[in-house]
């Protein structure tokens, strides 16, 4: 069975189960954001090669999409 791999942000304007929005991406992208994450004060989860940010606020997610906008970084919007 094939493994999928996170490339880049990937944001769903779903909320989770518990209310959150949710943003996965790969170890390199969240090394580059890290910063940023930080700073917005998001949560963090760590799943193998793949961290899941989570957050209640859109507005907070929409910051850290356009900083990997101005990063370059490929973001995938579903």
């Amino acid at each position: 069975m094939p493994v999928a791999r996170v490339k880049g942000l990937n944001v769903g304007r779903r909320k989770d189960p518990e209310g959150n929005y949710v943003v996965a991406m790969d170890l390199e992208t969240y090394e580059l954001l890290r910063q940023s994450i930080n700073k917005l004060g998001l949560n963090t989860e760590f799943m193998g090669n793949a961290v899941v940010v989570r957050d209640k606020s859109w507005s907070r997610i929409s910051r850290l999409v356009n900083i990997a906008r101005e990063l370059g970084i490929n973001v995938n919007e579903d």
